[in-house]
């Protein structure tokens, strides 16, 4: 049902139906007639309009230029095929890409009066409070095959982030102004076409845009998002973007290891409501991490996601940094943003610490973003542990490091080869964290036939990546076949040098210690199989650990 306006008809009922609820929206900053509320008279020396009812206000005035454009089949195309090309990875358009692929493509006439409005309604944006906004079209779930109909139903992003619904408005085929009676509210988007008037959350953070695409809603289990960065500190202002990474091996034990690799494992919204109704588009969440002497060592954008899911966990899997106590401390600390766009400012943020004591810093944000709160992370906290900054949700991960517990096995996982591999059998079994001893392709790494061991030994190795400080390796052989003599070795950069040997062993699991070694490759250099199999050296597991 719809309500028209009376004594009025075609496009002259418009201005009417703009400047009162022009007017209304200014004083009230409510959208909906269904959420107003009485409000007092403003005093005589009332302060200015703050700065979200200031840009309601204007794209209040938008809706009389857009609704007559809108009535052109072709202007209506148009805006649906650019919003769907999700350019900052929203469905969204902004009215200056309308206007001038509009014109480049000649399907208007660029003098019309109508025309001319719009043009004039979307330079208004050009400075509010010395900044300059982006006016766009907004048309939630049109990725989801949401049906376009031949009269465009309009709305106005509310000034209060927090309304969860607004006025809807469209011209019939009479060129009746007509107020929709149903409010439009997540329920309504979900089955119709809305276009939503609002401002481009454009991320600048004083520098260039930064756009971000949206994760894979159906895949967030393998659709893992994350950039690893080595030891050096992001420059001030340094915002990085999402890129895929494996995901990370966490340390069973919930311990950090001194110098263990830091990661983000997942973070959820639990109150969908938190940043804002419908009408803000997608989430767009910025990370900042900071250590206890104020030095920011992350600064991170997430991929974009729909406020209907981020109530849901978010695997990222985004590296952190190398948790160095002696450079970072016994505590980082963890700020969150919901960026929605403005000019560029600075303040300084406290982070209680538990226990007592603070960190502070000066970040840059904008002048619109909402705060996501904080959270103190300790060294020695378990990284099972679920962090809640009051809006914000997420656990943390560590994989590797020197020392700690040394509990972490630095082999579990690395990239295994070998010097030759037996048909069925693989060197990466020695490496897939699995300990089964029992004998065949399936558990382990054996050299190639015609390969003589006793007269040429025959090796299997594990690359850590990084180099990784070690005291103690752990050999799995096979069932019925263990291998009975075989050096450990380790690369000192120029060559592999013997650290231990074993002979004459009959055991399953074989522990060898000694002393430490900074290394990233350990080498098992076979040198005999059992007695009964001497030219064969089988090898299930090889585990490498700190201490």
């Amino acid at each position: 049902m719809a309500v028209r306006i009376p004594g009025r008809t075609g496009w002259s009922a418009i201005p009417a139906l703009v400047a009162l609820l022009g007017v209304a929206l200014v004083a009230t900053t409510v959208a909906s007639p269904a959420q107003a509320e009485s409000k007092p008279a403003a005093p005589a020396a009332a302060l200015p309009p703050t700065l979200e009812v200031q840009i309601h206000s204007r794209l209040q005035n938008l809706l009389n230029p857009v609704l007559s454009v809108a009535a052109d089949t072709q202007v209506r195309t148009l805006v649906r095929n650019a919003a769907a090309r999700q350019f900052d990875g929203d469905t969204n358009a902004l009215w200056s890409t309308v206007i001038r692929e509009a014109e480049e493509s000649r399907i208007v006439n660029p003098n019309a009066s109508n025309w001319l409005a719009l043009k004039n309604a979307v330079a208004q944006f050009q400075s509010i409070n010395g900044y300059a906004y982006d006016p766009q079209v907004y048309i939630p779930n049109l990725d989801e095959v949401i049906i376009p109909t031949s009269s465009v139903t309009l709305a106005v992003a509310p000034a209060d982030e927090a309304a969860t619904s607004a006025t809807g408005y469209r011209v019939d085929q009479y060129g009746n102004v007509e107020i929709l009676a149903t409010p439009i509210n997540e329920a309504y988007v979900e089955t119709n076409e809305v276009w939503v008037l609002s401002v481009n959350e454009r991320i600048t953070l004083g520098g260039p845009p930064v756009h971000l695409r949206e994760v894979p809603e159906e895949k967030e289990a393998d659709g893992k998002e994350a950039e690893r960065f080595d030891q050096n500190v992001p420059a001030a202002g340094a915002v990085e973007a999402p890129q895929a990474q494996p995901m990370a091996v966490c340390s069973p034990t919930g311990l950090r290891n001194n110098q263990g690799e830091e990661y983000l494992q997942r973070w959820r919204v639990p109150d969908k409501n938190s940043f804002g109704g419908l009408f803000e588009g997608k989430r767009e969440m910025r990370l900042l991490v900071v250590t206890s002497t104020g030095i920011q060592v992350k600064n991170y954008l997430f991929p974009k996601v729909k406020r209907k899911h981020i109530d849901s966990w978010q695997n990222s899997n985004v590296f952190i940094t190398t948790w160095d106590r002696a450079v970072w401390g016994e505590v980082l600390g963890y700020q969150w943003y919901e960026l929605d766009g403005g000019d560029t400012v600075s303040s300084t943020i406290s982070i209680p610490v538990q226990g007592g004591g603070s960190i502070s810093t000066t970040v840059t944000s904008q002048e619109r973003d909402d705060d996501g709160g904080s959270a103190a992370v300790l060294f020695s906290e378990s990284t099972y542990r679920e962090y809640d900054t009051g809006r914000v949700r997420f656990n943390l991960c560590s994989q590797g490091g020197d020392g700690g517990t040394g509990t972490d096995n630095f082999a579990c996982g690395a990239i295994a080869s070998a010097s030759s591999t037996y048909s069925g059998y693989a060197p990466g079994r020695v490496t897939d964290c699995n300990r089964d001893t029992r004998l065949g392709g399936a558990y382990s790494w054996a050299n190639a036939l015609g390969t003589w061991p006793p007269g040429n030994p025959e090796w299997v190795q594990a690359d850590f990546g990084v180099n990784r400080t070690i005291r103690r390796v752990v050999v799995y052989t096979s069932e019925g076949y263990p291998i009975r003599d075989f050096d450990v070795q380790v690369w000192n950069g120029v060559t592999y040098v013997t650290v231990a040997s074993v002979t004459g062993n009959t055991q399953l699991a074989v522990t060898v210690n000694f002393s430490a070694r900074t290394t990233r490759i350990v080498r098992i250099l076979g040198r005999s199989g059992p007695n009964h199999q001497q030219t064969y050296v089988r090898v299930n597991e090889l585990e490498a650990y700190a201490v």
